[in-house]
């Protein structure tokens, strides 16, 4: 009689322990479901606007899903010399980079395209109130699953305010 209670009681905390790890699975699953994510229809300033809503809200829905949708944004090229996302992580928080995760606020200040580039010049408010500036170069994919699909390929700070700057 203890045996089978025994069992039981195994068999029950196994089915438990399954359980969790399914949910588990199913939430990481829908965390990456919930990003944004490059497609056809977006522009470059669309595609900046969305990178920085991402980075001030860093960890919405989940900590750092900011810096994962500003790497779901990052051209293959770009990825090739950046990434995997765990060393991306480091870099968007480092110094340079760094002031636009929680960010104040953004403006886009001024695009140009040509053809399959774009360029992109942002002023940000930090979360300490200084206003820094950015410039994005974004590139249209030719090939591969990011076909025509507009995607970071740099980003670089500027020393000077942004007005008055060509590019």
């Amino acid at each position: 009689m203890f045996q089978s209670n025994r069992q039981s009681v195994h068999v029950a905390i196994l089915s438990i322990l399954l359980v969790s790890m399914m949910l588990s699975l199913a939430t990481l699953q829908a965390n990456n479901s919930v990003l944004p994510v490059p497609n056809t229809h977006l522009q470059p300033e669309e595609v900046v606007e969305i990178v920085l809503d991402a980075l001030a809200n860093n960890d919405t829905p989940y900590v750092d899903a900011g810096i994962e949708t500003t790497f779901n944004f990052a051209s293959h090229s770009n990825k090739a010399q950046t990434g995997p996302l765990e060393r991306f992580a480091v870099m968007v928080k480092g110094p340079v980079y760094g002031v636009m995760v929680g960010h104040k606020s953004h403006e886009l200040v001024e695009t140009v395209v040509d053809n399959s580039r774009a360029y992109q010049l942002v002023r940000l408010i930090t979360a300490g109130g200084a206003a820094v500036h950015f410039a994005f170069r974004l590139g249209l994919q030719t090939d591969g699953e990011f076909e025509d699909m507009w995607m970071t390929e740099a980003v670089w700070p500027l020393e000077a305010p942004v007005e008055g700057i060509s590019i």
